[in-house]
């Protein structure tokens, strides 16, 4: 169910550091799944810790930056 699917012509990554290829390269798009997950976590903690986000990250089949970025960017705009 992870997979990289054309939509319209543009690429979206739905996995594990496919992001990182060359210099444009194309800002991860979460899966329904992967985004609901990161929110409900971040609704009751808004700063987990490093062993609670690797965790997370491999349950979702996401980099561990990425995670990172989403609690920090969740934080920025306090998407409560």
């Amino acid at each position: 169910h992870m997979c990289t699917s054309s939509v319209q012509g543009k690429m979206f990554h739905q996995s594990r550091g496919f992001t990182k290829t060359g210099p444009k390269r194309t800002r991860l798009v979460f899966t329904d799944l992967q985004r609901r997950t990161l929110l409900a976590i971040f609704r009751e903690n808004h700063r987990p810790a490093k062993d609670l986000q690797i965790t997370i990250s491999q349950q979702l089949g996401l980099e561990l930056s990425t995670v990172s970025n989403f609690f920090m960017n969740a934080r920025r705009r306090n998407l409560n």
